[in-house]
């Protein structure tokens, strides 16, 4: 099914080189007491060459292969910005008007030979085939003018507002400009209710904060107006053909607008820390690429889509049991959960297919992503077994399970929630700290598993009983008007239950719980302060020696492999799936550290 890891791991070698250029020049000019310009210009550059081999034998290349991509990336930031700012009385008054243009590039060149004449020689002239060339360039500019205003009474009031204008080339199309502008404004406001009255000594910072913003955003570019784009040559000779997704020339910007409240309170000087946050967002016309029946000559269309609203809570609570001259405890916790609900959808059917996981284009193994008004964004489909209306397997008369080939839901990638915990200890001159993350819910489809399960190479298939497997599940004793249910008594053999149990064609038993508790990161380290000053040791300097270890272990309900591993479908990461995935590494060593 897959090549060896060992043979991977020596053989089949990928690497990459990078050059990359980043930074930005800023002269600032004070007109006079109140007021400044200030004139910025950024830019960041990457050149990156990937290449790609494969051996002889390889299982999907047999006389092995050799690949080359070449990626460039330029984006440029040119900004002016005009200042005021003015103290009367108890008034802080601060407003800035500015403009900004984004240029941004990118082309990427990729050169394959899908087959090689002699072993060993990772060439493009060793190409026992034509080569493949496929090219691809993209622009992008963005000009924007925008405006803050700031206003502050007494160190305790605060009032923010902005406003914000795009033009955006990606919303363009080759005949009119018309949605290319889009304006999102923004106001917030904090109160430091510790600097406005006495609080009780236990409370020595309090701040309340509130907000209500709109976000605007494009697309990447070629989503408005259809391009030829390269296919695979003929004989040697370049092909061009329609891109396999219909665009848009009414394409309009995404908008999200939210709302957030949150506070800041700090006890028992500072021994105790609490910032919390709640926020509600919704975002209307997103941009979307919404899979399609192939017959139609593309395989996806853009359009805007409904709207989905987010809310969710954050919570970060530092905690300080212990600290005194010799020793010190800190500890932090870090809560975040986030619900997302389908408010409208663009089509008239109440549901959506958003995209698909698929394994081999086999529309048998395929993973539906599918959104219904009120329902859940992550929300995965897929088939599965004939059930009762008790929940219980439908068994037939031969022992089996019976297919049911309608989409049943399978479960919903997101976590109900996230929590971290972190630790830092010291004594004297040691100190030890340590991560904690829990994830806890999520929903993980495992191809892993019905690969391996089938082939019976997993620890859930060990039991092979010469008598067979009674499957777990019913029998009708009655009529399909009248079900009469009894437990099953049919074995069959193991070999026949495994390979129907797990197979990949029906997801439903190869979902795992994606819940899970890891040890991102431990430290252990010693910290050199000599009382001496003479030599390395003057004007403050130490050196701190630590062993670290990251990834070291998780306990999970998955035991085959990382509960956080995703599957790859061409460029991108699917949420959710789990495929082949090779172990994750974990880390140890040694880390030194020099203080000056």
């Amino acid at each position: 099914f897959f090549d060896n890891p060992f043979f991977i791991l020596k053989e089949n070698r990928n690497s990459f080189g990078r050059d990359r250029i980043f930074g930005n020049i800023v002269a600032t000019y004070d007109l006079n007491e109140n007021f400044s310009f200030s004139l910025r210009n950024g830019m960041d550059y990457s050149n990156e060459l990937r290449r790609f081999r494969r051996a002889f034998s390889s299982n999907r290349f047999k006389n092995g292969a050799y690949a080359e991509h070449s990626i460039f990336f330029r984006e440029i930031n040119s900004d002016f910005l005009l200042n005021y700012r003015e103290k009367l009385g108890d008034l802080s008054l601060e407003v800035s008007l500015g403009g900004n243009r984004m240029d941004q590039q990118g082309a990427a060149v990729q050169i394959q030979a899908l087959s090689l004449a002699q072993p060993g020689i990772f060439k493009l002239s060793n190409a026992a085939s034509p080569l493949e060339v496929f090219d691809f360039e993209s622009h992008k500019r963005i000009n924007s003018f925008y405006g803050i205003a700031k206003l502050g009474y007494r160190d305790f009031l605060y009032l923010d507002i902005t406003g914000r204008n795009d033009w955006s080339s990606a919303l363009a199309t080759p005949v009119s400009a018309q949605n290319t502008s889009f304006f999102y404004p923004s106001v917030s406001s904090s109160f430091v209710l510790s600097n406005a009255i006495e609080l009780p000594k236990v409370i020595n910072f309090a701040k309340l904060r509130l907000s209500w913003a709109q976000v605007g955003n494009d697309t990447d570019p070629f989503q408005t107006a259809g391009v030829f784009q390269a296919q695979t040559p003929y004989n040697g000779q370049p092909t061009f053909s329609d891109q396999s997704t219909i665009a848009s020339s009414a394409l309009l910007p995404e908008r999200t607008t939210s709302i957030e409240f949150g506070t800041d309170l700090r006890f028992l000087s500072d021994r105790i820390r609490l910032d919390a946050t709640y926020y509600d967002a919704t975002t209307k016309n997103q941009i979307i690429s919404l899979p399609i029946p192939v017959s139609s000559g593309y395989t996806e269309r853009v359009v805007n889509g409904g709207a989905v609203r987010s809310r969710g809570l954050e919570i970060v609570l530092g905690i300080t049991p212990i600290a005194n001259k010799d020793f010190r405890w800190n500890t932090t916790f870090n809560f975040s959960r986030n619900i997302a609900t389908v408010e409208s959808l663009p089509t008239g059917t109440g549901t959506l297919t958003l995209a698909y996981s698929r394994v081999y284009d086999n529309v048998n193994q395929t993973v539906w992503f599918q959104v219904q008004e009120g329902g859940r964004i992550g929300e995965m489909y897929g088939t599965g077994y004939l059930k009762n209306e008790n929940g219980d397997f439908v068994i037939d008369a031969n022992g089996k399970y019976i297919v049911n080939n309608e989409l049943i839901l399978l479960g919903n990638y997101n976590p109900d929630f996230i929590l971290g915990m972190g630790n830092n200890f010291r004594y004297k001159n040691f100190d030890l700290s340590f991560l904690l993350d829990w994830r806890k819910g999520g929903a993980l489809v495992s191809r892993t598993l019905a690969l391996a399960g089938v082939a019976g190479q997993l620890i859930e298939t060990e039991s092979r009983p010469d008598a067979g497997i009674i499957a777990q599940g019913v029998v009708n004793v009655g009529t399909d008007e009248n079900p009469v249910w009894e437990a099953n008594t049919t074995a069959i053999p193991a070999e026949t239950y495994y390979r129907q149990y797990y197979d990949r064609n029906h997801e439903e038993n190869n979902v795992y719980n994606a819940s899970y508790l890891k040890l991102r990161e431990f430290s252990l380290g010693y910290t050199f302060k000599p009382d001496t000053e003479e030599g390395f040791f003057r004007n403050g300097r130490t050196l701190r020696l630590a062993f670290v270890g990251r990834n070291l272990f998780a306990i999970s309900q998955i035991p085959h492999f990382d509960p956080e591993q995703l599957a790859v479908q061409g460029q991108k990461y699917i949420s959710g799936v789990e495929d082949m995935s090779y172990a994750t590494s974990r880390s140890l060593g040694i880390k030194i550290g020099l203080n000056f």
